[in-house]
C-alpha cells in the first residue's frame, strides 16, 4: 500500500512539472522583468528535492533538466546535468542538515537558486564568452535569480500540497 501512495505522489509530481513548464513557455503568460522571465522548474526540483530525498530529487532534477534543454536549446546538455546535481545536493542537505518549515525550506531553495544561476553564468561566460560580463550578470542572472526566489514561496506550498497529504499513513 505504501508503495501505491508513493507512486500516486510521484505522478502528482510529474503532473506539477508539466504545468509549470506549460506555464513557463507560454509567451506572455509570466511577465518578463527588464526582459528576463524566471526559470520557476527550478525551485520545483529543490522542493521536490527536499521532501523527498537525494535520489528522487536527482531523478526528477533529470526530467526538470531534460524538459528545461528541449525548451531552450533543443538538446542534451547544461540544464539536464545542473538540475540533476541541484536536486542530489538538495536531497542530501535536506536528509542531513535541515528540519523542514517555510522558512528554511524558501532559505534553502533561495541558496540553491543563486547557485544554480551563478554555475549558469560561469558555464556561459567560460564557453561562450561575454563582452561586458558585470552588465550581462547584474542585468541577467541576477534579476533572474531574484525573480525566481520570489516565486519559491508558491512553490513550497504547491509542493508541500503533494508531499503532505498523498502520504501514508499506518
Amino acid at each position: 500500500m505504501r508503495i501505491a501512495y508513493r507512486c500516486a505522489r510521484f505522478f502528482a509530481y510529474v503532473i506539477e512539472i508539466l504545468m509549470v513548464y506549460v506555464l513557463e513557455q507560454t509567451p506572455n503568460l509570466i511577465p518578463s522583468i527588464y526582459g528576463v522571465r524566471p526559470v520557476i522548474l527550478v525551485p520545483v526540483a529543490v522542493m521536490i528535492a527536499l521532501f523527498e530525498g537525494h535520489t528522487v530529487g536527482a531523478v526528477f532534477g533529470f526530467f526538470i533538466g531534460l524538459l528545461l534543454d528541449v525548451g531552450a536549446t533543443g538538446g542534451i546538455g547544461f540544464y539536464s546535468i545542473a538540475t540533476t546535481c541541484l536536486g542530489f545536493l538538495v536531497g542530501n542537505f535536506a536528509q542531513k542538515i535541515i528540519k523542514f518549515n517555510l522558512v528554511t525550506s524558501v532559505a534553502v531553495a533561495i541558496a540553491f537558486i543563486f547557485a544554480f544561476y551563478a554555475v549558469h553564468f560561469l558555464v556561459e561566460f567560460l564557453f561562450f564568452g561575454y563582452a561586458d560580463r558585470l552588465y550581462a550578470l547584474v542585468n541577467h542572472y541576477l534579476i533572474a535569480a531574484l525573480y525566481t526566489a520570489a516565486l519559491s514561496p508558491l512553490i513550497y506550498f504547491f509542493t508541500k500540497g503533494f508531499a503532505v497529504n498523498i502520504n501514508y499513513e499506518d
